[in-house]
């Protein structure tokens, strides 16, 4: 009787022994898989903040783009799961140094941040200033009275092109077209009186005669000049038997609107000696004369030359544009000089 009552005990006994295991165990695994749980959700939210801080250094490279005093967000901006803030600093006259973090969920209720350092130069593209047309986006070759002697570029299509002197090339990657320090090139426009706002060109007053403000001291080195730098704060239209010279940056408030688009139109005899930069189309209505750009045109958003029109690559207006752009550091398109993440 006592021999069955040991033989059950013992069996309880390693029964409970057993259970006891068993509870041990899959308490060690619940910890196991709550630790293994957070842990991916460290990693996971480490890497949401990471992302996040690479969007908002993109961001700020876009708002670079447009202005190139831009110093980073004033307040933390919302984006997915958590925030993002930056700070812009400048490295010389050409570098930018943004420093971006990204903040899980928020900055004031952060559980994890990542940063990181990024770098950027402003510099003008490839071959910006060796052609007669430069278009962001079409070029429309109407008619059979036209002429171009000078390469062409553009960004989407072409057509018509039979009557162009020189290489007609497609380079999607030059659309948008590269912008360039605005608010400087409007003070040197101001210093040399040719500043037209809106209220200017309603009234009618001329624009500069000549290509040149400062005529070069070296008529072999067209660097030793100066151009007329012309800023246009409105839509351009040139017509009538006129002779207009100088460098047109015909932008609108591109200062407070980076995205906007002006457009220039050239009717009837009007020639133009100088180079024209235009955020959107430009068009040539050619007249009697034939001669109507003697240098060269970018524009953002296309161009349509039709009619008796003629426009020639000048490189010595081209060479001194390139060198006032450079020496003053105007820039162009803002490009990644450098990325590092940074320890946090």
């Amino acid at each position: 009787m006592f021999d069955i009552i040991n033989k059950k005990g013992f069996i309880l006994i390693v029964a409970y022994l057993a259970l006891s295991v068993l509870l041990i165990i899959s308490a060690a695994l619940l910890s196991r898989a709550f630790i293994d749980k957070r842990l991916f959700d460290i990693n996971l939210e480490r890497s949401e903040a990471f992302y996040i801080a690479e969007a908002g250094a993109d961001a700020a490279i876009v708002n670079l783009q447009g202005n190139y005093g831009y110093t980073g967000t004033p307040s933390p901006v919302t984006l997915g799961r958590g925030e993002y803030e930056s700070i812009v600093t400048a490295v010389g006259s050409t570098k930018r140094k943004i420093i971006t973090t990204g903040y899980i969920p928020t900055k004031n209720n952060v559980r994890i941040s990542r940063g990181i350092e990024a770098v950027t130069k402003r510099q003008t593209p490839a071959n910006f200033f060796s052609n007669a047309l430069y278009s962001a986006g079409d070029v429309d070759f109407k008619g059979n009275s036209y002429t171009v002697n000078g390469p062409v570029v553009y960004s989407t299509t072409a057509n018509n092109t039979g009557r162009v002197n020189g290489s007609v090339t497609q380079d999607s990657t030059i659309s948008p077209l590269a912008q360039f320090d605005f608010s400087t090139l409007r003070n040197i426009a101001i210093a040399q009186g040719n500043y037209y706002s809106a209220a200017r060109l309603q009234q009618g007053d001329p624009f500069p005669a000549g290509f040149w403000y400062q005529a070069p001291t070296d008529s072999e080195d067209p660097t030793t000049g100066i151009p007329n730098v012309v800023y246009v704060e409105g839509a351009l239209t040139l017509s009538g038997n006129t002779t207009a010279g100088g460098l047109y940056f015909v932008v609108g408030n591109i200062l407070s609107d980076p995205t906007v688009t002006i457009d220039t139109t050239i009717n009837g005899n009007v020639t133009l000696n100088g180079c024209i930069y235009t955020t959107g189309d430009f068009t040539i209505n050619g007249g009697g004369n034939g001669l109507n750009v003697n240098g060269g045109v970018w524009a953002g958003t296309g161009m349509t030359i039709k009619g008796n029109a003629t426009v020639n690559y000048n490189s010595n207006y081209m060479t001194s544009v390139s060198y006032l752009i450079d020496v003053n550091n105007l820039g162009g398109v803002v490009q990644l000089y450098s990325w590092r993440q940074l320890n946090q």
